[in-house]
């Protein structure tokens, strides 16, 4: 396919904003996504310690939960949710507005208990672990 430069602008100039666009986009969604091996096996025993599987569903990487009460957390990345605001669903779900939940779950954030009692690093390993799950 040839592109054609607008009037004005040069083709190097037209090429290096193309490269420059894909780029970015490349490296900001891999370094969404860097998860260690020491910090998933984390998250995941924390998943399996909370029991988050007595109400979620997640089919990923060996885990194989399939409560039904929670939405399904397998393509939780999908979602686009910021660290924030899982962080904030993770230990306070209550303060998650109906209208940010997944539909269809409006009004059950109130039976998720919160997490507790974890350390930043766990906290912080569950939360990159679930944004890496698309």
């Amino acid at each position: 396919m040839l592109l054609a430069a607008p009037k004005g602008v040069g083709m190097a100039t037209l090429t290096l904003s193309i490269l420059t666009l894909l780029t970015s986009g490349c490296l900001e969604s891999r370094a969404d996504r860097r998860l260690s091996a020491s910090d998933e096996k984390l998250a995941k025993r924390v998943i399996l310690t909370r029991n988050c599987g007595s109400c979620h569903s997640l089919q990923a990487r060996d885990l194989n939960l399939t409560g039904k009460v929670g939405p399904d957390l397998t393509r939780q990345g999908r979602r686009g949710r910021s660290p924030e605001w899982l962080t904030q669903q993770i230990t306070h779900p209550t303060s998650i507005p109906d209208h940010e939940v997944v539909p269809g779950f409006e009004g059950k954030q109130k039976f998720m208990p919160g997490v507790d009692r974890v350390s930043d690093r766990e906290l912080n390993a569950l939360v990159e672990f679930l944004r890496s799950l698309n």
